[in-house]
């Protein structure tokens, strides 16, 4: 909220634990993106003199292939830069978030249009990378 970029990457092979990390498995056992989400709106309750902006995006790699997961219609996306806007992927929906609830449900719609198949490890394994994008202004 002072104005830093971050990041948090998980890498490593399947079964893991990259996902649980991520997103951990439900309101007892949150992972890093909904406590990081809780954060975010502990911090603007605190700011009730300032005005917040909030959007997200989400997407996933599949094949090399990038394709929007808000907007599943949105598919073989391309990455474009720009010296004003930075790097930025062309065509990628952003939703005007309001509450911590509102964000969960993005990814929730979002996972169920995620690329997933069933290893020797994991039944349901994700095959492709995704990024979950939040902009607060």
């Amino acid at each position: 909220m002072e104005g830093f970029n971050g990041t948090i990457f998980a890498y490593g092979q399947t079964a893991s634990g990259k996902t649980y990390t991520m997103k951990g498995m439900g309101k007892k056992n949150p992972g890093l993106i909904p406590l990081a989400i809780q954060d975010v709106w502990a911090f603007i309750k605190q700011a009730p003199s300032r005005e917040f902006l909030l959007r997200v995006s989400y997407l996933e790699i599949y094949n090399e292939v990038i394709n929007d997961l808000l907007s599943p219609e949105n598919v073989n996306l391309k990455v474009h830069e720009d010296p004003q806007r930075g790097v930025y992927v062309g065509g990628l929906k952003e939703e005007v978030v309001v509450s911590p609830e509102h964000v969960l449900s993005l990814i929730n719609a979002g996972e169920a249009h995620r690329h997933v198949g069933s290893t020797n490890y994991n039944e349901q394994s994700s095959r492709s990378h995704t990024i979950f994008r939040l902009v607060i202004e």
